[in-house]
């Protein structure tokens, strides 16, 4: 962890891991107070895809700002956008005026912020540590987010159960002012980098010529895009997993996201120990076979003991694929053009993602139940009829079946595990990852 020995990296991680925590709080009173207003899956996916689909529409744009501007100036204002948009949530539920569109506008507003936002600190990292050390720093930069995965979700459990949801997106609008300090005390410069005037359409094209030309770099966000389509949907779903699934409750919903941490900070932990070794290739394989088969699995948990090492997995894949990706995308690309691939590399994690969000949230909603015929409603009442996994009583004689929450899991599994395949067999698209990693870092 030699990255640590740098003041300004060390200022950056800190910053972001006290506005990750904070932003991890806000998730769990934001889900559970969304699907408490709307019992409904596919709105609660749509949150999500409002969050994400403006990565689908201006991601590649935003990198252009990443690459022009003080990055200094731009992530501050964008962590100004950030709290106000907390703030705002903490009022309309606080005072009682919250409604379902209140959620999606601000999803939106924030999701078009976080075009700019994630690039432009993701480029940071490149500025304070030295080019030797970027592989390692890299997951050290994105164990910020999954320890504040492991510890918000958790705080975020116990403030919703004792103090509401407003008390979640308060602590969250205030976190945001410890990314800012630490950015205006970082020393390196984080100016642009001089370039020649051009239009903006070349410059634009000029980052997807880059990346579409290396197979290597194409095929690591083809990979990626399969996991971010028919995977991370259940992120998004937590909540009617916990809830419907699982039998959970708040706590319990913390307690699954924080499993989901838990399982990234091994993955990174992993990799910041291997990131000298020539393993990267075999890194996206593993990885992303991983995730294929947690899912799988996790449609046919009905308890949380049973889904929480399963959740532990798919963090630990999600994560080690993602920031392999990540870091292999800042050694292959030169500095001028560098935020304009990770610009790209967001877009296939995240802006495609709107796709399986929705896709899947309908899958999980849509599917009709099965009604069970009367079976004495006393007998029912008395408890006295078994109740099969997935069967939920709504009333004396009516059993429902949720068939839609692990079909949506399981048809998302079954992608990403052709996918991993495709990675086995594809020798070309993933050689000489480690080769030409190695060579831009030594």
């Amino acid at each position: 962890m030699r990255a640590f020995r740098h003041r300004d990296f060390l200022l950056l991680w800190l910053g972001a891991l006290i506005s990750f925590i904070g932003s991890w709080i806000q998730n769990v009173g934001h889900g559970w107070i969304v699907f408490e207003l709307t019992r409904d899956e596919a709105k609660l996916a749509f949150i999500a895809f409002c969050s994400s689909v403006p990565v689908s529409l201006v991601g590649p744009f935003a990198g252009l700002l990443a690459d022009a501007y003080d990055k200094r100036w731009v992530l501050i204002a964008c962590q100004a956008v950030f709290a106000a948009g907390a703030l705002f949530l903490a009022a309309a539920v606080g005072f009682g005026f919250a409604q379902y569109w209140h959620f999606v506008l601000v999803a939106l507003l924030l999701g078009l912020v976080s075009t700019v936002e994630m690039p432009t600190r993701q480029t940071v990292v490149s500025r304070v540590v030295p080019p030797e050390e970027l592989a390692a720093a890299v997951p050290l930069q994105a164990m910020t987010f999954n320890l504040a995965r492991i510890i918000g979700p958790a705080l975020g459990g116990a403030l919703l159960a004792f103090f509401g949801a407003q008390a979640c997106f308060i602590v969250n609008g205030t976190s945001y002012a410890a990314l800012i300090f630490s950015v205006l005390l970082i020393r390196s410069d984080l100016r642009s980098v001089p370039r020649v005037v051009e239009p903006v359409r070349e410059r634009l094209l000029a980052g997807f010529r880059y990346a579409w030309s290396h197979r290597s770099i194409r095929t690591l966000l083809s990979l990626e895009a399969v996991v971010s389509v028919f995977a991370l949907h259940y992120l998004a779903l937590m909540p009617a997993i916990a809830s419907k699934m699982l039998g959970l409750d708040k706590q319990g919903l913390g307690l699954a996201m924080s499993a989901v941490g838990v399982g990234a900070i091994a993955g990174l932990l992993a990799l910041t120990s291997i990131a000298n070794r020539p393993w990267r290739a075999l890194t996206i394989r593993i990885a992303m076979t991983s995730v294929g088969l947690s899912l799988l699995l996790l449609s046919y948990a009905r308890t949380g003991w049973q889904a929480f090492p399963l959740l532990m997995l798919a963090g630990l894949g999600t994560v080690s694929q993602f920031n392999t990706t990540n870091a292999l995308c800042q050694l292959l690309s030169p500095d001028e053009l560098r935020g304009r691939v990770l610009s790209l590399h967001i877009w296939a994690l995240s802006g495609l993602g709107p796709v399986g969000l929705l896709l899947f949230g309908w899958i999980a909603r849509w599917l009709p139940p099965h009604l069970a015929p009367d079976l004495a409603p006393m007998a029912l009442a008395a408890q006295a009829v078994p109740m099969a996994p997935d069967l939920v009583r709504l009333g004396p004689g009516l059993l429902v079946s949720h068939t839609g929450l692990p079909l949506a899991l399981r048809i998302g599994a079954m992608v990403v595990l052709a996918g991993a395949l495709w990675a086995w067999m594809d020798r070309r698209g993933l050689s000489g990852l480690d080769r030409r990693g190695s060579a831009r870092i030594g």
